[in-house]
C-alpha cells in the first residue's frame, strides 16, 4: 500500500476513535478490535497491549480490550500520529484532487468522494468503515452507506449540509446516491481511478472511446446554408471556460450526428460521443452521463483537440424544471452551470427542442436546426454513398432514390446495407422504403396516373394553362392557391402540376397527417409542415383543407380556433408556393380568402374536353351519349381506365356505360343530364 493511502486510512481510523463511544475502550468482541489487530500494525498504529492474552482469544463482548488506563494512552498515541505531515499523494491521491478541483467541489465533498472511492478500492479501508459500522462479520460484495455511516470517518466537515446528498460530487454523477440515500461510486469515476496512468489521451481512450470518424463530406451539409459555415468559425475560436455549446436539433435521422464528426474532421478535432454506455456496454443512468461529460470536459481541456458531443441531450435535462420535488431529475440551477463551464467545444443534439427548457437554450452559443434536404441534395448524397460502397446505381435509380422524401441516414442505411449483401438498386429502394414506412410515410410510391395530368381536360372557372404559363413567368415565389370544387376534377394533380412547372419538389399533407387527438400537437404538425416545405424548397400541398380551416364562428372547441389560428399565421409568412384543397369552399373561414392570392373552382368536363379524354385514354372517337353527360371528371376517366385494363373491354359504347355509372353513383348523379 501507498505511504500516501495507509496515511489516510489511518486519518480515517483517528476520526472515528475521536467519538464519543470510543472515549471508553472497546470490548475484547466488538469489530473494531478485530480490524485493529488485522491491520493496525499495516497502517501505523502504535503497538496495542490488551489486558490479558485470554480475553483477547475469547472475544467477549462484556470483557474490555483493554484497562481504561491503557485504552487512553493509545488512543493518545494514535490521535497524535493524525497529526503527523502527510506524505507525498499517490497516484489515486492525485485523481481524486484532479476531479475535485476540476469539478469545483468543496473540501468536504472532496473528503466525502475520496473517502467513497477507497472504499470501493482498497480493502484496508473498506473493513474498517465495515468494522466501524458493526458489520465486519457479513461485509457485502459492493458495500454502501449513507452519510451518517460515513460522516464518523471524514475529518471536521465543514459544510454537512452540504454532502447529505453528496453535494456537487453526486450531481456531477461522482457519486451515485440510492433511493434508500447510500453512497457508491459510479463506474465513470472507477474507471478513470483504476486506470494505470494519467496521461490525457490514454484516460480520453479508456473513459470515452475511440473518436467517430466522418462518414460524410462538408458538401453534403451545403443545405444547412451560412449556419454551417458559423459553426465552423465558432468550433475554431478554441478551447477554455466558457468554450462554445453547439445545440443541433431537428428531425430524427437529418444528418446532427454526421455533421458533429464531419465538423470534428473539418477541424483534426477527435469526436467523442459521451455518455453512451456503461462499462458492461449497458444503458447508462442519467447521473453517469453527467458524470461522463464531466471528464470528458477535464480531458479534453488538457488533451486539446476535441469535440464533445452529447446526444439525446434532453435526457438530461428533462425534468429539471418539474415543480414538484419528488418528481424532479436534478437541479435546474446546476444542469445552467454545467452547460456554462463546458471547457472545449461541446455539442448537444436532440430531437425535441422543447425538452431542453428555454434557460438550456439561452445558454448555447450557437442554435442549428437541421432540415430534411431536398431532392436536389439527396441526389448528391445518393451518389457519393454509393461511389463510397461501390454501389452500382444507374441514373434512374440514383433519381427514384433521390425522390423520396429520407433522411441521409436513412438513405445511407439503404445503400450501405443492399451493398453488403450484393443487392440491386431496387433492393436499396425496397430497403429505403421499409424505413420509410416504419417513420410514417404510408404513400411511398403512389401508382401513376393511368392518364397523364393535362390541364386542358380539367375545367375550371379560369384558364388552368395560361394561369400556369403566368406563375412560371412570376418573379415571386409567395404563392398560394385555393383549388375547389367537386372530388376528381383535378385539385390535387393541378397543383402537383404547378410545382413541376417552377421546379420543385412537392410535399403533400392531408387532415389525418396533421391531425392529432392532443391539444396543441395538430398546432404542431402544421407548423412543422410549412417549415419542412421552406427547408427543402417544396410547393407545399394541404389536402382535405376544409377541415384544417373550419370557420371559427361555428367552432366548439377552443383547439379548433387556435389550429385555424396556426394555419392562417403561417399561410400569411410562408416564402413559397402551396395550394389548399377543398371540396367544401363554404366552410372555411371568411378569413382565408385574403391569404389566397389564387382562388381557383374546378368544374365538371365540358363536351370538348369529354371527347378529347375519351380519345386519350382509348384511342377511338367518343360516343355521342357521353360528351353532354353532366358531373363527369377526369377521375371518372381515370377509375373507367383501369376498369378497363384489369377486364381488357375495348367496346365503346360498354365504356361510356361505365362512365354514366359513375356519374350516377354521385349523391349528385339524380340531376345530371343524359343525352342530347
Amino acid at each position: 500500500m501507498h505511504a500516501y493511502e495507509r496515511w489516510a486510512v489511518l486519518q480515517y481510523f483517528c476520526a472515528l476513535v475521536k467519538l464519543r463511544p470510543y472515549e471508553k475502550a472497546p470490548s475484547s468482541g466488538d469489530d473494531i478490535v478485530g480490524w485493529i489487530e488485522a491491520h493496525g500494525r499495516g497502517i501505523g498504529l502504535p503497538p496495542c497491549d490488551p489486558r490479558d492474552e485470554p480475553a483477547k482469544r475469547k472475544r467477549d463482548d462484556d470483557i474490555p480490550w483493554m484497562s481504561a488506563s491503557q485504552w487512553r494512552a493509545w488512543r493518545a498515541a494514535v490521535l497524535r500520529r493524525e497529526r503527523e505531515r502527510a506524505p507525498a499523494p499517490s497516484r489515486f491521491q492525485k485523481r481524486i484532487v484532479w476531479l475535485a478541483d476540476n469539478c469545483g467541489l468543496s473540501d468536504s465533498e472532496r473528503d466525502l468522494l475520496g473517502l467513497v472511492a477507497r472504499i470501493s478500492s482498497n480493502n484496508v479501508c473498506a473493513d474498517l468503515v465495515a468494522a466501524g459500522n458493526g458489520q465486519a462479520g457479513y461485509p457485502p460484495v459492493n458495500p454502501t452507506y449513507d452519510i451518517n455511516q460515513l460522516r464518523r470517518f471524514l475529518p471536521q466537515i465543514t459544510q454537512p449540509r452540504q454532502i447529505r446528498d453528496g453535494g456537487l460530487a453526486a450531481k456531477f454523477g461522482l457519486i451515485r446516491v440510492d433511493h434508500g440515500g447510500d453512497f457508491q461510486l459510479t463506474e465513470v469515476v472507477e474507471q478513470l481511478l483504476s486506470a494505470r496512468r494519467l496521461c490525457a489521451k490514454e484516460v480520453r481512450g479508456l473513459l470515452l472511446g475511440d473518436s467517430h470518424p466522418a462518414t460524410l463530406s462538408w458538401e453534403d451539409f451545403d443545405h444547412i446554408g451560412a449556419m454551417r459555415d458559423l459553426a465552423a468559425r465558432i468550433v475554431a475560436a478554441g478551447d477554455g471556460i466558457g468554450a462554445a455549446n453547439i445545440l443541433f436539433y431537428g428531425p430524427p435521422g437529418t444528418g446532427k450526428s454526421e455533421f458533429a464528426k464531419t465538423l470534428g474532421a473539418r477541424f483534426g478535432r477527435s469526436v467523442h460521443f459521451v455518455g453512451e454506455k456503461d462499462k458492461q456496454d449497458a444503458e447508462p443512468e442519467r447521473f453517469e452521463r453527467v458524470a461522463a461529460l464531466v471528464v470528458a470536459n477535464e480531458l479534453g481541456a488538457a488533451a486539446g483537440k476535441m469535440i464533445v458531443v452529447v446526444d439525446e441531450a434532453d435526457d438530461l435535462f428533462a425534468g429539471v424544471d418539474e415543480g414538484d420535488a419528488s418528481t424532479r431529475h436534478g437541479s435546474k440551477v446546476f444542469m445552467n452551470r454545467l452547460v456554462e463551464r463546458t471547457r472545449v467545444p461541446t455539442i448537444w443534439i436532440t430531437n425535441d427542442l422543447s425538452r431542453l427548457g428555454p434557460a438550456v437554450v439561452r445558454r448555447m452559443n450557437l442554435v442549428m436546426r437541421f432540415p430534411k434536404p431536398g431532392e436536389a441534395v439527396r441526389r448528391k448524397i445518393v451518389e457519393r454513398l454509393a461511389r463510397r460502397d461501390k454501389f452500382t446505381l444507374d441514373a434512374r435509380e440514383v433519381g427514384k432514390i433521390a425522390s423520396l422524401p429520407a433522411a441521409p441516414a436513412l438513405i445511407e442505411n439503404a445503400i450501405r446495407s443492399a451493398a453488403r449483401i450484393g443487392g440491386t438498386g431496387e433492393e436499396a429502394l425496397q430497403i429505403l422504403g421499409g424505413g420509410l414506412k416504419a417513420m410514417g410515410f404510408s404513400d411511398i410510391a403512389p401508382a401513376p396516373a393511368p392518364i397523364g395530368f393535362d390541364p386542358s381536360l380539367s375545367s375550371a372557372d379560369v384558364d388552368l394553362c395560361a394561369l400556369a404559363a403566368q406563375i412560371k413567368a412570376a418573379p415571386s415565389r409567395a404563392l398560394s392557391f385555393c383549388l375547389s370544387g367537386p372530388p376528381g376534377t383535378g385539385k390535387s394533380a393541378y397543383a402537383r402540376y404547378l410545382a413541376a412547372e417552377l421546379g420543385l419538389e412537392v410535399l403533400e399533407r392531408r387532415y389525418s397527417d396533421l391531425a392529432s387527438m392532443w391539444v396543441g400537437e395538430s398546432e404542431k404538425a402544421v407548423a412543422a409542415a410549412f417549415q419542412e416545405a421552406a427547408d427543402i424548397g417544396a410547393f407545399l400541398i394541404l389536402d382535405e383543407a376544409d377541415s384544417l380551416l373550419r370557420n371559427r364562428g361555428a367552432a366548439r372547441h377552443s383547439w379548433e380556433i387556435t389550429q385555424v389560428n396556426e394555419m392562417l399565421t403561417w399561410m400569411e409568412r410562408h416564402p413559397l408556393p402551396f395550394a389548399c384543397t377543398t371540396n367544401a369552399p363554404d366552410l372555411l373561414d371568411p378569413a382565408t380568402a385574403r391569404r389566397f392570392l389564387f382562388k381557383v373552382r374546378f368544374l365538371p368536363m365540358d363536351e370538348r374536353q369529354i371527347a378529347a379524354a375519351f380519345f386519350r385514354a382509348f384511342q377511338m372517337e367518343a360516343p355521342r351519349s357521353i360528351l353532354k353527360l353532366d358531373l363527369l371528371t377526369p377521375g371518372d376517366f381515370a377509375v373507367v381506365v383501369r376498369k378497363a385494363e384489369i377486364l381488357g373491354e375495348r367496346d365503346p359504347a360498354r365504356l361510356a356505360r361505365w362512365l354514366e355509372a359513375e356519374v350516377a353513383a354521385k349523391p349528385e348523379g339524380r340531376r345530371a343530364k343524359f343525352g342530347f
